[in-house]
């Protein structure tokens, strides 16, 4: 019942009969009762309750489960929940629940998107037996790192112990070669795929291939796979054809690649502005079809660069230009003082798309606040810096992160709307291709 009422986005008559059973005294709340909520929370997208219910289930004395373990853990799949992927772990050490493979297969994953590869790798090697999930789990994560090497061995290493792969295995492994550069020994193996593991590749196989063949620069040949697929193209596809022709200045193709994506995605209001920057760019005008100057005026609101760092077990939130906390002064100051070719770099100058706005004097983005946040207090600015951000990171940002990790000697991740970057020694993971 509680479950189905969360279901039903009906939180209160949910929370109503949750305590209803505890006031009876008939039937107590047991693990179960919990984790129906828990899950339930973080289905709906409110991972932030999903942990509070969490911990409000041990200040109960309830003892957690495996399922209550798979259940809290993806609710801390990201970048600022790093301490409470550890808090969760450690208490699955506790309760003596990481000698279940599904949960060790949940750590292996949530370590890696909260920036952790190298805790995934040490519960991958400790794991005595490993299934088809755990492999997958940690190549994926090196994949999402940009670490093509270690993921393509793996993968070696997984094909001599004759394990079968599955289609998730091939698709990360095919986002993996194009890392590498390794187009051409994929691009033949792809079309031996059901030959050889006796599998029909399928949307997600198609699209990491369409990314092997953009990341290499290979945009016409990536636009005839597009033609040649035996199945209709979605908008992950489009997306990668579209991020490439951003990232290669072939705005004609971007024009195509967007107006696809305009006809999958007709509401999404960042495709809208990337096609009127990609017309701009060829000398053409180009208004948004079918939404009125109201919609159009609503919408564009909706692109302000937020991003959110932790800092001592607190979460804080920093909007583009936004100049209301107490200290803005502060960080304002610190970014003024970086070097003007971080700020202002010469490739800035050249024509580009993007998400977000330019900057300008009163416009500062939201990572650039967020970084000075972490070194305004030089006594405890962290090692390690993790932000999430819900715009796609502009290059002028790109490239700040890149100096401070040198200037600053600071490891840095950021996971943007399409992408995760993990900054060190003024280089990138992701080979500045996002």
């Amino acid at each position: 019942m509680v479950t189905g009422y969360m279901q039903n986005d009906d939180e209160d008559q949910a929370l109503d009969l949750f305590q209803r059973i505890e006031k009876d005294g008939k039937i107590k709340p047991n693990a179960a009762s919990w984790n129906s909520l828990i899950s339930s929370y973080l289905q709906s997208g409110q991972k932030d309750k999903a942990l509070q219910m969490f911990r409000q289930m041990q200040s109960f004395c309830i003892i957690p489960n495996t399922v209550t373990m798979l259940s809290v853990l993806p609710a801390c799949a990201n970048l600022v929940a790093g301490k409470k992927v550890k808090e969760i772990h450690c208490c699955a050490l506790r309760r003596d629940l990481v000698s279940e493979r599904s949960v060790l297969n949940l750590l292996i994953d949530t370590y890696a998107k909260s920036g952790n590869i190298m805790y995934s790798r040490t519960i991958f090697d400790a794991m005595s037996f490993k299934d088809i999930i755990t492999w997958n789990s940690m190549i994926a994560g090196y994949v999402l790192h940009g670490c093509s090497e270690p993921a393509i061995h793996l993968f070696d290493r997984l094909r001599k112990d004759r394990l079968q792969p599955t289609r998730g295995t091939l698709a990360s492994i095919i986002l993996a070669y194009g890392l590498a550069g390794m187009v051409d020994e994929w691009k033949r193996a792809f079309f031996s795929i059901s030959e050889d593991y006796l599998i029909r590749p399928c949307m997600e196989h198609y699209a990491a291939m369409v990314y092997l063949l953009c990341r290499a620069g290979r945009l016409a040949e990536a636009l005839e796979f597009i033609k040649e697929m035996p199945i209709e193209p979605n908008s992950s596809v489009w997306a990668t054809l579209l991020t490439a022709c951003r990232i290669h200045k072939n705005f004609g193709l971007a024009i195509l690649a967007g107006e696809h994506l305009l006809d999958l995605e007709p509401g999404n209001v960042i495709i809208h502005k990337l096609l009127s920057q990609a017309y701009s760019l060829c000398g053409k005008s180009w208004e948004s079809p079918n939404m009125t100057r109201h919609e159009k005026e609503k919408a564009m609101k909706k692109l302000v660069g937020q991003c959110w760092i932790e800092s001592k077990n607190t979460v804080h939130t920093f909007v583009s230009g936004d100049r209301s906390k107490e200290y803005s002064n502060k960080l304002y100051s610190w970014i003024e003082r970086l070097p003007v070719n971080v700020k202002v770099p010469i490739s800035g100058k050249e024509p580009c798309i993007e998400e977000e706005e330019k900057e300008d004097i009163s416009s500062v983005h939201s990572e650039k606040l967020a970084f000075a946040f972490t070194f305004i207090d030089s006594h405890c600015t962290p090692e390690t810096i993790r932000i999430v951000k819900n715009l796609r990171m502009c290059k002028d940002c790109h490239e700040t992160a890149k100096y401070i990790s040198v200037a600053y000697g600071r490891e840095i991740y950021v996971s943007d709307s399409t992408c995760f970057h993990h900054f060190r020694r003024g280089h990138c993971s992701c080979g500045d291709y996002w």
